[in-house]
């Protein structure tokens, strides 16, 4: 079973030690699914929503805009921002 996540890159949601604004990441887990077929689900769940569908979904519609964000991979985020 591998997680089906959905990941994003927000400009401006953390800051660094100055105050300056950063990058920050989100990940949001839907559950597990089987391995088999796993990257054309992924696909295809990435493929049917929009940055602003996340984004109104978590309630930061208000504070940050689709050209404020991007979708990552998984691996991305965890390289970027994994649980270190």
């Amino acid at each position: 079973m591998k997680k089906l996540r959905i990941c994003l890159e927000i400009q401006g949601l953390a800051e660094n030690e100055n105050g300056e604004p950063r990058p920050a990441g989100l990940c949001i887990e839907l559950g597990e699914v089987p391995d088999e077929g796993f990257k054309e689900k992924y696909a295809r769940l990435m493929k049917s929503i929009s940055v602003e569908d996340v984004l109104r979904f978590i309630h930061f519609d208000e504070q940050f805009t689709a050209s404020d964000c991007r979708f990552i991979t998984p691996e991305e985020y965890d390289e970027k921002y994994g649980d270190e």
